[in-house]
């Protein structure tokens, strides 16, 4: 019995059809028929046919042994051809002549470096005149500067003109309040209210005014002043803030 004989005989046995060994195995249905009617030419080559074989085993409950041992009476391993292949590697050996000397190519060579360095030569010397000139000693001339006048010192110096103080452009008040706080009015020195009402405890009040600023606290000691962002003692609960920023007790 042949090996396609056989995988016929194992698949009827397993009561199944090409199209359900064919989805069990993924082999195509069209190459299951081939191997049964015993043509193995669609595999690939026997190592591949062999592996379908042990697939189909596996699916219909068949010994693979048994079944590779048919294949391999029917359909031996071809032997590849020894001499053939000597030959073909002795055919591809590189073929080595020995070395000739190119003599010519040495002597061109040769010449091209003479005339190099014969014109090399020629361009670098320098003439008898720039010879002679080279070996001379330049003489070195020495230039002295006349002597600069020295001003003399006036009888009567100019008096220095005294520098004004500068006033800032802007008085900055900033009021802070501590404890229980305190009831404050800010005036200018025509009585312009710029801020008046209770300083409750840890709230800040800022006042920018180019002229004098007034200042009434009903409880100072509650208050922390700060004039330009440096903190002043005011001298009284009622106090004049200058423009220059010194504190000042009003006269009225």
């Amino acid at each position: 019995m042949s090996i396609g004989s056989e995988l016929t005989a194992a698949r009827e046995r397993a009561d199944m059809t090409i199209e359900q060994l064919s989805a069990s195995t993924r082999i195509r249905s069209g190459l299951l028929t081939a191997m049964e009617a015993d043509d193995f030419s669609r595999c690939g080559g026997n190592f591949y046919a062999r592996g379908h074989i042990r697939a189909i085993a596996r699916v219909v409950k068949a010994d693979p042994e048994a079944l590779l041992a048919t294949f391999d009476e029917t359909h031996p391993a071809p032997q590849p051809d020894r001499v053939r292949r000597e030959e073909r590697a002795k055919s591809k050996r590189p073929t080595l002549h020995p070395a000739r000397p190119r003599w010519a190519v040495v002597l061109g060579a040769i010449l091209v470096g003479l005339m190099g360095w014969g014109m090399v030569r020629l361009f670098t010397l320098p003439s008898d005149v720039e010879a002679n000139a080279s070996k001379t000693t330049p003489t070195v001339a020495v230039t002295t500067p006349a002597p600069k006048a020295i001003p003399k010192p006036s009888v009567n110096p100019p008096a220095p003109k005294p520098v004004k103080p500068a006033v800032p452009a802007a008085t900055k008040l900033t009021l802070t309040a501590r404890g229980d706080g305190s009831y404050v009015t800010i005036r200018t020195a025509k009585g312009q209210r710029l801020f008046q009402g209770l300083l409750g405890p840890g709230s800040t009040q800022t006042i920018t005014h180019k002229g004098e600023i007034r200042v009434t606290l009903e409880n100072g000691t509650n208050i922390t002043v700060y004039i330009n962002g440096t903190k002043a003692t005011p001298p009284n609960k009622r106090f004049t803030i200058l423009p220059t920023g010194k504190l000042t007790t009003p006269n009225t």
